[in-house]
């Protein structure tokens, strides 16, 4: 989901697009415009982590990382590069 707030939708209303909108099982976020991660943990005070703490508890949420290629079961579980 973009949600950088920058030609994409803000946080707020991306979460709002996923939450009630878009009802997926899980998300990635991007287009957020920042480093969000530091030794492969989300940054505590980042843009992303508002994002994340804004999505429904029951919706998934994976946080890309460079050079990490993720596979997800057809239930959006990821199974691979978690």
């Amino acid at each position: 989901m973009n949600a950088g707030g920058l030609f994409t939708s803000g946080h707020r209303e991306a979460a709002y697009s996923v939450n009630k909108l878009i009802k997926p099982k899980a998300v990635i976020p991007q287009h957020i415009n920042e480093a969000a991660t530091e030794g492969g943990k989300l940054k505590a005070k980042s843009k992303t982590a508002l994002f994340k703490s804004l999505i429904d508890k029951d919706i998934a949420f994976h946080v890309l990382l460079s050079g990490v290629t993720m596979e997800f079961d057809g239930d959006a579980r990821c199974v691979k590069g978690c």
